[in-house]
């Protein structure tokens, strides 16, 4: 169990460390538009995103899939521009159905394929010599799991809190996703 703990708390630190802002702002940026009474919807909208980066992890680990890592590094910033998107229509429109729900799902989990196979090198490289991969994967994307819900913990705290400050949080979400937009733009273009 000792080489699960370890690959747990790597996937906990490969989340929450503070070189790779990327995450943060991907899962800051599709929890903006909900509060702390959507816990449920971001639950799941959370795992989504991890089955998609659970299963890229794993085929890419057994080297079935690979893609050029430039192209990954790319498309990553871009998914979360795209979700900042979508976050200036849900939120000046007021729009959200549960067919909306259903297709963030689906854009969630094919997200998570994309941002897994950022971490795919990665993964690769922690991996002890002649050792299955199904433990570690499980380990990893379990830590991964615990640290975005920490992550959606503390942006729940947040609108919470500025709920209660101020009277126009329309615009201070609009104003957190453009500070993500800014943010995510000069990651990569710096």
């Amino acid at each position: 169990m000792t080489d699960f703990s370890f690959y747990l708390k790597e996937g906990i630190n490969h989340i929450l460390d503070t070189s790779a802002l990327d995450h943060l702002y991907f899962i800051a940026s599709f929890t903006l538009i909900y509060s702390l009474k959507d816990w449920r919807k971001l639950l799941g909208l959370v795992t989504a995103f991890t089955v998609g980066h659970c299963l890229t992890l794993f085929l890419s680990g057994l080297e079935i899939v690979t893609v050029d890592s430039g192209l990954v590094e790319t498309l990553i910033p871009l998914t979360i521009l795209i979700s900042c998107l979508n976050n200036f229509l849900v939120i000046t429109t007021n729009k959200s159905s549960k067919r909306s729900l259903w297709a963030t799902y689906g854009i969630l989990l094919f997200f998570g394929l994309i941002h897994g196979l950022g971490f795919s090198n990665y993964i690769k490289m922690i991996l002890f010599e002649d050792e299955s991969i199904l433990m570690p994967l499980l380990g990893f994307n379990i830590g991964i799991e615990l640290a975005q819900l920490i992550i959606v913990a503390g942006c729940l705290a947040l609108i919470e809190v500025l709920k209660l400050v101020t009277k126009q949080l329309k615009w201070v979400r609009i104003a957190i996703n453009a500070i993500i937009v800014i943010l995510v733009l000069n990651m990569m273009f710096n």
